[in-house]
Parts: C-alpha cells; structure tokens; sequence
C-alpha cells in the first residue's frame, strides 16, 4: 500500500473539544491553508470577495479550493493553517472516516486563528467527493470554502471490476448570492440563500472556455479525449440551486458512480439532476470530430424555477481548439422564460438584433433570421421542450441569451 502523506508530523495531539483544541507542529508546513481575503473576478469583470482554501505553495486561495486527488488505499494526513480571524475546519464529504478526522465541530475539532489542524484517513473507497469548512456552514460555503476530492482506483479503471477510461474531468457546481459575499455579516437557513452567480469550477459564461477568474494561469474548462476512448466526468455540487445537466445523446453518457459507490446497475445518462452535496461518475465516449457542449442547468429550490445556464465544451482531441469568440457586454433579454408559445427578445441598449439564430442545447441550430430592430417576437410552440440558445450578431458584436421551452 502506497502511503501518501500531505504533511509529516513533528508532533501531533488531537482533541475532541473544540473549545481546548491544542495547536499542532509540522516541518514541511501544511499542505493547505484557509484566507478570507480572496477575489473572484466575475464572467462581467466584477470583483467578487471570497473565503477559500489554497496552497501553502502557491500563496492565494482559489473557488473552489485545490483539487485533492488520492489513491485507493492511501493513507493520508491532510492538514491546513488558518491565516483568517475566524475559525474553520475541514469536513471530509462523503469520505469514511471516525468522528475525530470528520471537520464536524461539535464532534471533531476546529482550527482557530494562526492555528493548525490535521485530518488522518485512509482512501479506502473510489469515488468523487468534497470537502468544505462546517462552521457557521452556510456563510462559510456560499463565501467558497468547499473543493472536491478524487480518490482513483490504480489500473486505469473506475473501481475493482469496473470500466477503463482515458482521463478523469473533474466539474464542481458552486453558486453564490453576490449581496452576501459583499456583506458577509450573518449565516442564513438554507432555503434563505438566493444564488444569482453560478458557476462550473469556479467559472462561469465565457469564462469556461477563456478562464480570467482572477487565479494566476487558469485555463478554461474544454474537455477533450481521443477518438475511441472514453472521459470520466467527475461531478459533484456545492450549489444551493440544483444542477440539471442536459448530456447530448452522441456522447453516449453511461452514470458508474453515485456518491462515491458503484451503482447496482450502470445506467444511460442524457438528463441528471444533481442536488447539493451529491456526486456522480459518468463516462462519456465523444465521436470522431466531435464538437458539442454539455448544458449545465441551475434551478431554484425553493420555486422550482430555471435560473441560468453554463455550457461545458466537449471536442475530439484531434480537433484544435480555437480561440473562442468573446461575448460582448450586449444587454439581451428574453420573457417570459421559460415559456410555451411565443417569446419577446429585447435588446435594451437600442442596437438592432440582426442575425440571429437559435440552437438547442446539442448545439444543433433550430431556426436564424434577421431583425432590423432591437426587439421581435417568435414564436416557440413547435420546439421540443428544453433549453435553448438564442445568438445575436450585430457586426463585430456578439450577445447570447437562454431560455427554456
């Protein structure tokens, strides 16, 4: 058994009383560390603040946290300095673990100001997990302490007996309420919580394919794998909105996992629906010359209503990805939406639409025309139910907007 160690100790001393925790000493410094002093730069350009974990290596913190990736069979000791005024833990989702390595602080510990803290465990499962700080846990998340942790199966393979696969693709939903990062005075219940930025790995509308989130040489989120072999996607949601994803049936999804275990008998994918804390492993096998997106889908809980959509690229990795166009700042509204029969698009800032076209969520186009006017009606009665893109060109302007039928 290979043993992985994130951090050796010097000396250790755990206690369960949060209240008498006793710092710990470690030489190499921890691998983690916690900071309240983050920014997320938005899809728009706004600056958002956030609470996060990070590298000790690299010095800031990132939404989500760093990915943690493990072996089955790992035994490891991860631990974390916390550099905020507030303290915070680690709880370890989903992962089998004893009460006293589990973050939760009434049963384990927490790590106070410029203390540190260390969670032992083994990585006795396969699977996709999370982690996330569980104090006063609904401010703590929606700031963005939560990251995923992926333990593989050595092999090549998903689990003992189970389906070989090219690369893993980690997709973490996360989503915030921006009045609440920007004044972050008080925990909420959870159904208070009215997220109005949702993001895939931190990232969001054109951001996923040109990165720019404010984390030094991140690169957007295009999946790719050769003709012939097959990509596990890893998926997993820290949102308070559930996450629909829309999976176009040429990339053959097949669903392995559920929560970090075998499903009884794996299953065809083309809709899943993922609530918060839940993870999947699905296998995707994209055809030669592929080029699509796979829709990702927010709705609120509480209404039962559509919110917004992100679209994850999915292209053959024979294909060379090209520079993606970037959308301009084009105020473009649809209502009401969703909708059964006729829509009206508005363009508020007076240009004309233009050429417009409409697709579905497979990319496939479904309708264009031209408007010579900053507002129309169309009628929608005969499409599929479904979410839809709606893409206006206006000379070197480039606007696109969602709605559901």
């Amino acid at each position: 058994m290979r043993v992985c160690i994130s951090l050796l100790f010097a000396a250790s001393l755990f206690c369960l009383n949060a209240a008498s925790y006793v710092a710990q000493t470690f030489s190499p410094p921890p691998l983690l560390f916690t900071g309240m002093d983050g920014i997320l730069i938005s899809d728009d350009g706004m600056e958002i603040p956030i609470w996060g974990y990070g590298l000790t290596a690299n010095g800031y913190i990132t939404v989500p946290g760093p990915l943690l990736e493990y072996e089955t069979g790992d035994d490891v000791n991860l631990a974390f300095v916390n550099n905020s005024p507030e303290s915070h833990t680690i709880h370890l989702h989903g992962l089998d673990v004893d009460q006293a390595n589990d973050g939760v602080p009434t049963t384990s510990f927490i790590v106070v100001q410029d203390e540190v803290g260390s969670y032992a465990f083994t990585a006795s499962e396969p699977g996709t997990f999370l982690y996330h700080c569980h104090v006063t846990t609904t401010l703590h998340l929606t700031m963005g302490m939560y990251g995923m942790i992926l333990v593989r199966h050595p092999g090549g393979v998903l689990f003992e007996g189970g389906p070989s696969y090219y690369s893993d693709a980690p997709l973490l939903f996360s989503d915030l309420e921006i009045a609440t990062n920007l004044a972050p005075v008080q925990s909420f219940p959870f159904h208070d919580i009215r997220p109005d930025y949702f993001m895939v790995n931190g990232r969001s509308g054109s951001q996923l394919e040109t990165g720019s989130t404010g984390t030094p040489g991140e690169p957007g989120t295009i999946l790719s794998c050769p003709n012939g072999e097959s990509l596990a996607l890893r998926l997993g949601s820290m949102a308070y909105t559930l996450t629909k994803l829309i999976i176009p049936s040429e990339l053959e999804a097949m669903c392995y996992m559920s929560d970090g275990r075998p499903v009884p008998t794996p299953f065809a994918v083309e809709e899943l629906d993922i609530y918060p804390g839940e993870r999947f492993t699905v296998l995707i096998s994209p055809d030669a010359e592929y080029d699509g997106t796979i829709e990702v889908q927010s709705w609120d809980m509480v209404n039962r209503e559509y919110v917004h959509s992100n679209f994850v690229r999915i292209r053959d990795a024979a294909l060379d990805i090209g520079e993606p166009q970037i959308q301009e700042p084009l105020s473009l509204s649809i209502s009401p939406n969703p909708s059964r029969d006729v829509i009206s698009v508005h363009s508020s800032d007076g240009r004309d639409l233009a050429d417009w076209t409409i697709y579905n969520a497979s990319g496939q186009m479904i309708t264009n025309g031209h408007c010579n006017s900053p507002s129309m009606r169309i009628d929608i009665s005969n499409f599929e139910s479904g979410s839809y893109i709606l893409e206006s060109i206006n000379g070197a302007n480039l606007s696109r907007a969602r709605f559901v039928r």
